[in-house]
């Protein structure tokens, strides 16, 4: 059960370099060759480390003499021969292409440079790609719109008639695009007539803030109408992005589309948020009020960070004045009281389950007390989707 630390040795190596001056000390560095050494020998704990510096300090003052006849290429065939296990082999290189291409082409970045110019510039050249797929990938991250699909669990693949009472239905939400693996021949179901379901699948941040809203405003705009021709009041208030025509008439929209009514956000997958996407997220929200010429709702389902919690509320976001939650999702607790202090007729007697058989001994009983998961006080804050 021995759990490797690979901090603790940059962090004895760097103390060892920063004090090691003031005391005549040879600067301190680790090595992939002797590490590969002591692996080949044996070596299973750190006390090697004991013994490879009392062997070096003999060798250093009782030893180079005998040393001396020893040839070069006899040393350079005992590290090659220890470090030809960190060679990848080509079963882990077809992995590499396999797992992420986009690795498997840093991997090649880092090989030649190291090759024709130096280790040095080859660590460089990988850490600086290794960070820039790394916020390629933040700042492109996608967001879906999702719906709902009612499923159930059967030992074959017969049909089930999910109204039965020992069907064990539920509801799942999958990307409206099926891009998750979903069977391509199961379609979601949408949500109702202007209500919109989008999921986050990355921290909602500065650099993907302004993607995650771009894609989500402009599939809403598609499956919409405006609730006024003109939102705007005059033509000189008109964004200069606005993509026309300049002067709208009612043939210019569906009258098929829904209004807007709802956004329901999935935060199951966001760990993160800051001030420059909440500031976002608001200009957005003032955004499509003015476009559904009223206020838009906007539910949050998983906010799993008391941090992302804490910034929407801030943000205006979660709680409204005025509003009550009219649904609730809560759990049995159960409360031990002793037997004396139940009165018969009580209030909370109409509530109470007993449940614990030392109430016949007379012993004590256990109420059951139901309690919301989540604040009353947020009423746009759920605990699941079917909730929200």
């Amino acid at each position: 059960n021995y759990t490797i630390d690979p901090n603790q040795e940059l962090i004895a190596i760097g103390l060892t370099n920063i004090f090691g001056p003031f005391f005549g000390g040879y600067p301190a560095t680790g090595s992939f060759s002797r590490t590969a050494i002591k692996a080949k020998a044996g070596v299973r704990t750190p006390l090697a480390g004991v013994v490879t510096a009392i062997i070096v300090v003999i060798a250093i003052y009782a030893l180079p003499p005998v040393f001396y006849y020893i040839s070069n290429a006899a040393l350079a065939a005992v590290i090659i021969h220890a470090v030809g296990d960190l060679i990848s082999s080509p079963k882990s290189i077809k992995m590499f292409w396999k797992v992420s291409p986009c690795e498997f082409v840093i991997f090649w970045i880092g090989v030649l440079v190291s090759v024709f110019a130096s280790i040095d510039n080859g660590i460089y050249a990988s850490v600086a790609a290794s960070a820039a797929l790394l916020l390629f990938r933040i700042a492109k991250a996608h967001g879906r719109f999702v719906g709902v699909v009612k499923v159930y669990n059967t030992p074959t693949l017969r049909p089930v008639d999910a109204n039965e009472p020992d069907s064990d239905t539920r509801n799942v939400f999958v990307p409206l695009d099926r891009s998750n693996g979903v069977n391509p021949a199961v379609q979601p179901r949408e949500p109702h007539a202007g209500v919109f379901i989008y999921r986050l699948n990355e921290g909602y941040l500065y650099p993907n803030a302004v993607h995650f809203t771009d894609h989500m405003v402009r599939e809403i705009k598609v499956k919409t109408r405006p609730a006024v021709i003109n939102p705007y009041g005059s033509l000189g208030e008109r964004p200069w992005n606005d993509p026309g025509p300049r002067h709208k008439s009612e043939s210019d929209i569906d009258p098929t589309l829904p209004v807007l009514r709802a956004i329901i956000l999935d935060f199951s997958g966001v760990s993160n948020v800051d001030v420059t996407s909440l500031q976002n997220l608001i200009d957005v929200r003032k955004q499509l009020d003015r476009y559904a010429d009223a206020h838009i709702a906007w539910h949050f389902v998983g906010v799993k960070s008391p941090w992302a919690r804490r910034g929407l509320l801030a943000s205006g976001f979660g709680s409204e004045n005025g509003v009550v939650k009219s649904l609730f999702t809560v759990t049995n607790v159960g409360v031990s009281q002793e037997k004396d202090d139940v009165k018969p007729g009580s209030r909370d007697e109409e509530f109470s389950v007993d449940t614990q058989p030392e109430d016949k001994l007379g012993m004590t009983s256990m109420d059951t007390m139901v309690l919301p998961l989540l604040s009353i006080d947020c009423p746009y804050f759920h605990i699941d989707m079917d909730e929200a």
